[in-house]
């Protein structure tokens, strides 16, 4: 049994056709039945927008993009910013990888300002920020003529 949305050719259409119930201009239907698939064939051959769906409303839709995208914005849905020392020396490691260039640099000087900064971590520092550093552009390391 497949599910399918039907768009209406008129967007703001809400009522009956075909014996399927739109609601501004979309209805769902399934071709489970003799008269579900009648009605799909029908709407593809009188121009309506047929598309085979998981049955999610556009409203549906919209917030699952919205919590996505707040999501993205606010990864692992933490308040709190990483704390290195709540953390042990291989989860740090772990989650400077993972970091930009500013979240290394501040977990980084998080970790030399604790009581007892972790060797592990804060001989790593040069390293771990060269790599987080984009590279200067091509010919920038030449001096220029006259000097």
């Amino acid at each position: 049994m497949n599910n399918y949305r039907i768009e209406a050719p008129v967007r703001s259409y809400s009522g009956e056709s075909a014996g399927v119930q739109f609601s501004k201009g979309t209805a769902f239907v399934d071709d489970s039945t003799k008269e579900g698939r009648a009605a799909i064939e029908y709407f593809r051959r009188q121009g309506y927008g047929v598309v085979l769906s998981d049955g999610k409303t556009d409203e549906e839709r919209a917030q699952e993009i919205v919590t996505a995208i707040v999501g993205q914005r606010n990864p692992g849905s933490s308040a709190e910013p990483f704390d290195p020392a709540q953390h042990g020396v291989e989860d740090v490691l772990a989650h400077l990888d993972e970091a930009d260039l500013d979240e290394a640099t501040r977990v980084l000087d998080a970790e030399a300002a604790a009581k007892k900064p972790r060797v592990g971590i804060t001989s790593k520092r040069e390293d771990l920020l060269a790599a987080k550093t984009p590279a200067a552009p091509a010919g920038d390391d030449q001096k220029e003529a006259g000097q």
